[in-house]
């Protein structure tokens, strides 16, 4: 009996981990295809530079080939979770943003705040993409 028991609990273990992968990937995938076009324009503006006269111009580091993800809170802001006080920790924590990565070389990312509309470039720590 208790061999049928422990069974049971985990069937029910591995059918609630089940649901919530396939419900956070659809929804992560749902997002992504919402906010994409305009978490790009928003990267393309807060990237936007002018290139020198021997530059040439490289193709759209944001376009439909860079990867996506999504994830709550930015990780490239310097806050630490115990600073509830700074005005930063709301973005840092609770917000949820898209990130793309560039699709050339992946050593910039841009973390678009879905609650905000604000995008911030930063260099990709280590030029190692975030997705398997």
């Amino acid at each position: 009996m208790r061999m049928v028991v422990i069974g049971l609990v985990l069937l029910a273990g591995f059918k609630i981990w089940t649901q919530d992968r396939l419900y956070r990937s659809l929804m992560s995938d749902a997002l992504i295809a919402a906010y994409r076009d305009r978490a790009t324009e928003m990267c393309r503006k807060s990237s936007r530079r002018k290139p020198a006269a021997s530059e040439t111009i490289a193709p759209d580091p944001w376009g439909p080939a860079s990867e996506a993800k999504v994830t709550i809170g930015n990780p490239d802001l310097d806050v630490a979770i115990w600073d509830t006080q700074n005005p930063l920790w709301d973005r840092r924590f609770q917000h949820p943003h898209l990130i793309l990565i560039e699709s050339r070389d992946a050593s910039l990312r841009c973390s678009y705040d879905l609650r905000d509309g604000i995008a911030l470039v930063a260099p990709h720590p280590s030029g190692l993409s975030l997705l398997p």
